[in-house]
């Protein structure tokens, strides 16, 4: 395996579509990286500040790393109960599971892979 890319989709409030790009590295116990305004990569912040209160409806992953998925965090604390298994959001499959992970506004969204 191999670090990879993925896509986040959050939907706000307002109904704006957020898309933000996500570098996955391929290790355990790292955080993924996010650019809003363009590709991440491993330099990348390690969250996507919400501007708006939103849901997480969908990560896209182009490949499945060597960790088996990540948890999400707010502003650095772990969400609880908010995993995502990478093998469930991979990109060719066409039923992937629809998230609906309520974000509040302001918030630091990031995910910490296990």
């Amino acid at each position: 395996m191999a670090a990879t890319n993925a896509t986040f989709k959050f939907i706000g409030k307002s109904g704006k579509t957020y898309t933000v790009d996500a570098y996955v590295p391929d290790a355990t116990g790292t955080n993924i990286t996010f650019n809003p305004t363009g590709l991440a990569g491993a330099t990348s912040t390690a969250y996507w500040k919400a501007p708006e209160a939103c849901m997480l409806s969908d990560i896209i992953a182009v490949g499945a790393p060597t960790a088996v998925g990540a948890i999400l965090t707010l502003s650095g604390a772990l969400y609880a109960g908010q995993t995502v298994r990478w093998n469930n959001q991979l990109a060719s499959l066409p039923n992937r599971l629809d998230l609906q992970i309520p974000i509040p506004a302001g918030e630091q969204v990031g995910a910490l892979q296990f």
